[in-house]
């Protein structure tokens, strides 16, 4: 384990608003904000850059996340020396929608997440890296994303860390093929933008019980942004969006595709994730050619957001992996 994360603090969950408006004030001072033009519209960015960095680490977001929501970790990976770039991926956040209900995250096909990345990576990022190592972070939906670019592009990131990626979508008891085949009917009959009939409407009244989060302090002081900001309040998939989410676990999960892939993997793992499935993450980490699985058993879906106990052996590993 190297210094930095010898020496890694977390924040005080006692006093993480305080601390956090703290975290604020310096992030505010060293962002750059832009805007890139994609296919449909624009992709709102934040970049961190920094003199001497390490390393440029990209954060590719999770389903119904936006980049502020990692202001705190974003935060311990500038500390720890390394520059940071991250953005709201399509649907999301102060990014473009491809539908009118802003509350319902529609996409034609997934692959587009993955060109915008590829897009984000050439046309920002390496800018700024200067020729310097390139370095992912995805979690969640932005895991699968991070999973197909790694398998695309293989040669454009040195090393890669998927936090709980959605390699397969956790449906309860449904099958996930019997999944794909209700979106694939709705599409059909013209339902593809329409909202899947298993999720909801944003709850600003949300219990943490119900959360992703093991911190309490972290999902109340987010939600409270969700609360006061509407283009943070998605919270539902088109039928569309279904359908080529989980087509796009299948091809991520595939020894042709995962095979391809020959950078360092961490991928982390979640024992009491009830958003995504570990079965196919097993699958997927054994493929890739230098792969290694990490599983935290008592955690949720979302570790960058855990209690300290878990968040600061979390953070150690992370910056011991990217070193």
């Amino acid at each position: 384990m190297n210094k930095i994360s010898e020496a890694f603090a977390c924040l005080d969950e006692a006093l993480f608003e305080e601390q956090m408006e703290k975290v604020e004030t310096l992030l505010a001072a060293v962002r750059r904000e832009g805007r890139l033009p994609v296919k449909g519209g624009e992709l709102y960015y934040e970049l961190y850059p920094r003199r001497e960095a390490r390393a440029a680490i990209v954060i590719c977001h999770g389903f119904c996340e936006s980049s502020e929501k990692y202001w705190e970790f974003i935060y311990y990976l500038y500390s720890a020396g390394y520059q940071v770039a991250v953005f709201d991926q399509r649907g999301h956040g102060k990014s473009l929608r491809e539908r009118v209900d802003a509350g319902v995250v529609h996409v034609e096909d997934f692959e587009d997440y993955v060109e915008d990345l590829h897009l984000f990576l050439e046309g920002v990022v390496k800018k700024m890296a200067d020729g310097g190592p390139l370095y992912l972070y995805a979690h969640s939906m932005g895991g699968c994303v991070g999973a197909r670019y790694l398998e695309k592009y293989p040669a454009d990131f040195q090393k890669a860390v998927l936090n709980t990626p959605m390699l397969a979508i956790y449906t309860g008891p449904c099958p996930l093929s019997v999944a794909k085949a209700v979106c694939d009917m709705a599409k059909l009959f013209g339902r593809g933008k329409k909202r899947l009939f298993t999720q909801g409407v944003f709850r600003p009244d949300m219990p943490f019980a119900k959360s992703c989060s093991d911190s309490e302090v972290r999902y109340c002081y987010y939600q409270k942004k969700r609360r006061q900001n509407s283009c943070y309040q998605t919270s539902a998939a088109s039928y569309t969006w279904g359908s080529t989410a989980i087509r796009a676990g299948y091809r991520a999960v595939s020894s042709k595709n995962a095979s391809q892939v020959s950078i360092p993997v961490l991928l982390c793992q979640a024992g009491r994730d009830r958003q995504v499935k570990a079965p196919a993450q097993r699958k997927f980490i054994k493929r890739v050619q230098n792969g290694k699985l990490c599983v935290y058993l008592d955690s949720k879906h979302e570790l960058y957001r855990a209690g300290n106990a878990v968040l600061k052996p979390y953070m150690e590993n992370i910056l011991g992996f990217f070193g």
